[in-house]
């Protein structure tokens, strides 16, 4: 009696192709845009309405912090950090909000920073990129800034102060947000554009790449010694800045 041998055969698995993404994730202030002085004159008028001092703001410098962080480090200058709770940064931010309306809609000088508007047309058309922000801004205050700019059409997400005080955490945010929104695509590496040594500090933290711009208040030798992967002197320089991403 013979027995036949049954041969199965198993088909592989198809694999499926699924693209890479790369998000770029802008600062606001010093980097797309400058209010000059509106941000701070409605963070100015939300202290008064707490009976803070104005001259206690120039105590610190905010560049690179987050919106919470600048409040707690005011509230602690003037020895009342004990209240600085998660009840009180809602109403504080709530007023600062309806100053900052204000200030925009009064603001006769707000600019768009050199090269910005072209480098994000551009970037746009880039079906490999993804755009969004990462910025110290509260959400809201944020979008007020970019919409005033007409510059919130690029940016479909984003990571907030109003998620984190910690800017590293704020990135991580924009990220999990921006891979949230490209899904099923993979993000392959993310970008961090800002014009102060924390945008790269944190940016690296983070797990991102780094690009220095020299539009805000630090030189571009100053944002060198901090080592991004990218110094520019303004976002005109869109080809290196194109290179890097795109490489």
């Amino acid at each position: 009696m013979s027995f036949g041998v049954l041969f199965v055969l198993h088909q592989a698995p198809m694999l499926k192709w699924v693209p890479l993404m790369r998000l770029v994730l802008f600062d606001i202030d010093g980097t797309l845009l400058l209010t000059h002085g509106a941000g701070m004159r409605a963070l100015n008028r939300a202290f008064e309405n707490n009976r803070v001092r104005p001259d206690v703001l120039k105590t610190i410098r905010p560049d690179g912090k987050t919106d919470p962080q600048i409040v707690r480090e005011i509230m602690k200058a003037c020895n009342r950090d004990s209240e600085c709770t998660s009840d009180m940064l809602t109403e504080f931010f709530d007023v600062y909000l309806s100053f900052l309306r204000e200030e925009m809609a009064a603001c006769t000088k707000m600019e768009v920073l050199p090269g910005v508007r072209k480098l994000l047309e551009e970037l746009a058309e880039e079906p490999e990129l993804g755009l969004g922000v990462a910025t110290g801004n509260i959400e809201e205050g944020a979008y007020l800034k970019l919409r005033y700019a007409q510059l919130d059409s690029f940016f479909a997400f984003g990571g907030f102060g109003s998620d984190s005080e910690d800017r590293t955490e704020v990135i991580r945010w924009a990220i999990a947000r921006g891979a949230e929104r490209i899904a099923p695509e993979k993000v392959d590496a993310a970008f961090v554009i800002g014009d102060t040594p924390r945008d790269i500090l944190h940016g690296r933290a983070a797990g991102a790449r780094t690009i220095a711009v020299a539009t805000g208040t630090y030189p571009l030798e100053t944002l060198k010694s901090y080592e991004p992967d990218l110094v520019v002197r303004t976002l005109e320089a869109a080809e290196p800045i194109k290179k890097l991403l795109l490489c």
